[in-house]
Order: C-alpha cells, then structure tokens, then sequence
C-alpha cells in the first residue's frame, strides 16, 4: 500500500479551503479610516451581498499608495473598486463573523461573477 502525499502541480490543496456564499449585490460604499499609529490612512469598502436569507457585508481595508483604483480626497473616498449592483456573484470566504444576525467577513475573494 502506497503511503505517500502526493500534491499536484497546480499548488496545495489549501487553496479550496473556505466557506463559499452565493448573493446579489446590494451596495457598494466606502469611508476613509485613519491608521491608530497615524502613519496614514485607509479606504474600507464594503460590499453588501443580499442572500436567501439574510444578509452578507464583504469589507476590504485597501491602501491608496498601493492601490490607485482608490482615491481619498480630504474626508471622503471618491473612487474606489465596486461590484456590479444587482448582479450575482459568488465569494471564497476564509474568515467570516456574525454581527446582529449579519455575516460580516474581512477575508475574502469573487469565485464567480454575473
């Protein structure tokens, strides 16, 4: 009997590890958060994805130095990446948590959109 792991070559197996949630898009905001240490600022966007039932919010700290889809003009974050409204998508989640009945997740990626 044959003992040993073999991995494929497209990578680990770690890779489909995840809650996988289904919705359409709702909403697209985004606000300006400003660093503790006050080293800079931030844009968290915040998808919000209906389900049946309930409600899914899919947030994303990006950074405007390193992300020039963002755009911070004094308090306000005027261009930012956005979801299609009211078009279905599906999301990997890998870190997910529940807020007043609400899933609220911080750690996540589009699988499949449209």
């Amino acid at each position: 009997m044959d003992t040993k792991t073999t991995v494929k070559a497209g990578g680990s197996h770690l890779n489909d590890i995840g809650i996988f949630i289904r919705g359409v898009v709702i909403s697209n905001r985004a606000q300006k958060i400003t660093k503790k240490d006050g080293s800079g600022v931030l844009a968290l966007v915040s998808h919000e994805l209906a389900l049946s039932p309930g409600l899914a919010v899919l947030q994303r700290f990006l950074d405007p130095k390193e992300n020039p889809s963002v755009k911070i003009e004094g308090d306000e974050v005027t261009q930012y990446p956005e979801l299609k409204l009211f078009e279905p998508v599906a999301a990997k989640v890998m870190k997910l948590q529940d807020r007043n009945g609400q899933i609220v997740t911080s750690s996540w990626e589009i699988t499949q959109q449209g």
